[in-house]
């Protein structure tokens, strides 16, 4: 079962790039005068990228015990 300090890092390393991927020299590849069904590259590539960020945060965030084959135990309800 992951650690908080394990979704910690996840999470602190997802930020550092997305930080990377929408610093300046990154950010130039998407800066083109093409549009793809009447949107702008680099606002549908922005867009885009910053879904996947919120997704996997929420991937990250969501995601229950890993499937290692053993689960949590579950506590009986005899007395």
């Amino acid at each position: 079962m992951r650690t908080a300090a394990t979704r910690s890092s996840r999470l602190l390393g997802l930020c550092a790039l997305g930080a990377v991927g929408f610093n300046f020299p990154l950010i130039t590849l998407w800066d083109r005068s093409v549009t793809v069904f009447g949107v702008p590259l680099m606002a549908l590539a922005l867009f885009a990228g910053w879904a996947v960020l919120i997704g996997a945060a929420a991937w990250i965030v969501e995601r229950g015990p890993d499937d290692a084959g053993a689960s949590a135990p579950t506590e009986s309800a005899e007395p």
